[in-house]
């Protein structure tokens, strides 16, 4: 893995992080989690949502790959995009519910 990666990983993993001392940590409340969820999938705002960041990568590296011929490599990433894009409408909906049965 390149130096460049790893940074980016590194990134990755420190906001992750965030986001689970956010949602999970000691003082977290529903509010806390519902905003976590909405940072994961954010149906007004789909490309700054962590997997709409995800899903546009994986677009675009599909395609990328498809175009240098590697067909099967490409289909399975491009399927893999599809189940991230498919994720995002069920965290919508677990924090929408959340939200209605907590009244917040």
């Amino acid at each position: 893995m390149s130096a460049d990666t790893m940074t980016a990983v590194a990134a990755i993993r420190l906001g992750l992080l965030a986001l689970r001392e956010q949602a999970l940590g000691d003082t977290a409340d529903i509010e806390d989690q519902a905003a976590v969820l909405q940072a994961l999938h954010d149906d007004r705002h789909r490309e700054d949502s962590v997997l709409g960041m995800v899903w546009d990568l994986l677009a675009d590296l599909g395609a990328a790959i498809g175009d240098q011929g590697a067909e099967e490599a490409a289909e399975a990433i491009d399927e893999a995009a599809g189940y991230v894009q498919d994720t995002g409408p069920r965290l919508e909906r677990a924090r929408a519910a959340l939200t209605e049965e907590t009244g917040r």
